[in-house]
């Protein structure tokens, strides 16, 4: 982390402040405005500024309460924890119109190993439509046992560290006889193309669950946007209906629809 002391700040020219910013970025995948204030000794407007222009250099991504540092390694693959933290309101919104598609007694696949699919099963949990939910991960099938409008299937496989998922057999086995209504799927990335992954024994899990699935909704927040990772997945037209945030631009969100893809924009 920058070492900075408390008597720079504002008295700093705005570029060495922002090269600052910058080096802070290039160990650090993300960041909220509050927090870049507080370490960096300066008003919550004065890092929007910075942000907005980092940005604009193509450094960060800006999020609705910070930044998260533009990903240069198709490999990267940001922890649990720091997700929980990055995002946090746009991944509300998703999953806040993300159920709104969801009709009682459907039966529905939730993705493994992304925090808005912990948060979607979370919300499902509370709000007691009759389901039938299958899922590899771990946590989702936590949240949602001894749920009584939860029919719960978990296919089997074999957990990685650091992961709540189940990869590999019989999962991917299993979803071969599987016919579902609805698959909630998350991506490690999202470009013109396709969406991507970092490990491939995910991606080929993705690929039988969007097989097993009459429709694919793909949520994903906007900092995912425009990024690439090593697997492909999935051609962008396999997708019945993307979901994200404000956070998308107006001419990102024209060129996916013209590749004929429902893109739905939660509201904050």
């Amino acid at each position: 982390m920058v070492e900075i002391t408390v008597s720079q700040g504002e008295e700093l020219l705005p570029a060495e402040r922002r090269e600052q910013l910058i080096q802070w970025f290039q160990t650090n995948v993300s960041g909220t405005n509050q927090e870049l204030a507080r370490m960096f000794n300066i008003s919550v407007s004065t890092v929007r500024r910075d942000l907005d222009s980092l940005a604009a250099e193509g450094i960060v991504r800006r999020t609705h309460g910070g930044a998260v540092r533009i990903r240069s390694r198709t490999n990267f693959e940001p922890s649990t924890d720091l997700a929980r933290r990055t995002a946090v309101e746009e991944k509300n919104s998703i999953v806040r119109l993300t159920c709104k598609m969801i009709e009682p007694k459907q039966s529905i696949i939730i993705d493994s190993g992304a925090v808005i699919a912990h948060m979607l099963a979370e919300e499902i949990a509370a709000n007691g439509i009759p389901l039938t939910v299958i899922t590899n991960d771990l946590y989702v099938a936590t949240t949602l046992a001894y749920k009584e409008h939860i029919k719960l299937i978990v296919p089997g496989g074999t957990c990685r560290f650091g992961s709540y998922g189940l990869l590999g057999e019989p999962g991917l086995e299993f979803f071969d006889d599987i016919r579902c209504d609805c698959f909630f799927m998350s991506a490690q990335a999202l470009d013109i193309e396709c969406a991507s992954e970092t490990l491939l024994d995910v991606m080929l899990m993705k690929r039988a669950m969007i097989k097993a699935a009459e429709r694919t909704v793909l949520m994903l927040d906007s900092s995912r946007f425009f990024d690439r990772a090593i697997y492909r997945t999935v051609p962008i037209e396999t997708f019945d209906t993307i979901i994200t945030d404000e956070g998308l631009s107006h001419e990102a969100a024209e060129k996916i629809r013209l590749r004929g893809v429902n893109l739905e924009i939660a509201r904050f």
